[in-house]
């Protein structure tokens, strides 16, 4: 008689069976969309008056609407998804996760000098709000749990079931951007996108994810408290562009190390794939 013990990573991750098409994705994205609309339909004909004045009513309108899609897709069972709330954090991947979110701080800096994009205020509600402590809560924490949850937990997960990890890292991380409409924020949410996606692609546990995007979200709003915002770039220009590819080479620096430190790990997606259950007990009569 054989015995197998059924593998379960101790890991923070949404588990899927079926997965997702792209066509899936972008429909999850419009549903995001949607949510936002009937939202702040419902808010406008309320007070009647320019949603702008009322930045906690647009943060709250954001968090619904990416909570709504969330449940949507656990509730519906259509893919079948499912949320394990484990934890499992390393020094070595806390300390590589922590130096890599606060230097892409800079680096999106950097990159919004040399990208002088648009700023619309009216689809800005992504943005980190300061004015209260709901705002500092629900844009700096909530907001960063919620999106990890929905686009790498959810979106990326489900389409490492169907597509190689580039191509869900890409798109997961393009839906992300599209999820914070303001020109002016693309860039930035693009990288943390990128960086956020990447870990999870190497370790596939959103605990990392959400430690990025919490640290990404903390050092903007101190920057943000801080006269309203710090301009790194009113630093002498050497030193602003020193500092600068100081973080580029940490960020390089830090992918290197998460590549080495990951290369034998196997997942839990790789082995459900593959049908092996490497990390099973196995007994024999």
């Amino acid at each position: 008689m054989t015995v197998y013990a059924k593998y379960e990573p101790c890991i923070m991750y949404v588990k899927t069976l079926n997965g997702l098409s792209l066509n899936g994705a972008w429909l999850m994205q419009l549903r995001l969309y949607g949510a936002w609309m009937l939202a702040a339909g419902v808010a406008f004909f309320f007070t009647g008056s320019n949603l702008l004045q009322y930045p906690n009513l647009l943060l709250s309108i954001y968090l619904f609407g990416g909570i709504a899609v969330i449940l949507y897709a656990l509730i519906v069972q259509r893919h079948n998804f499912t949320f394990v709330p484990r934890i499992e954090v390393t020094a070595q991947t806390f300390v590589l996760a922590f130096t890599m979110a606060l230097a892409l701080v800079m680096v999106k800096d950097a990159l919004a000098q040399l990208l002088p994009l648009p700023h619309w205020p009216e689809v800005s509600f992504t943005a980190i709000e300061t004015g209260s402590l709901f705002g500092i809560i629900g844009s700096v924490m909530i907001a960063a749990f919620m999106e990890e949850i929905l686009f790498r937990g959810i979106i990326m997960e489900a389409l490492l079931q169907r597509y190689s990890g580039g191509i869900a890292l890409l798109q997961s991380s393009l839906l992300f951007m599209l999820a914070h409409p303001d020109p002016s924020q693309m860039p930035g949410a693009l990288l943390l996108g990128i960086l956020s996606g990447f870990f999870y692609l190497r370790l596939r546990d959103l605990c990392m994810s959400f430690l990025i995007h919490l640290v990404n979200n903390v050092a903007v709003a101190i920057l943000l408290l801080n006269d309203g915002a710090v301009q790194f770039s009113h630093l002498d220009p050497k030193t602003y562009y020193g500092i600068v590819t100081g973080c580029v080479l940490a960020l390089w620096a830090g992918y290197v190390l998460l590549v080495r430190c990951t290369r034998n790990i196997k997942t839990h997606a790789s082995l459900s794939r593959e049908n092996i259950r490497s990390k099973a007990v196995l007994f024999s009569e």
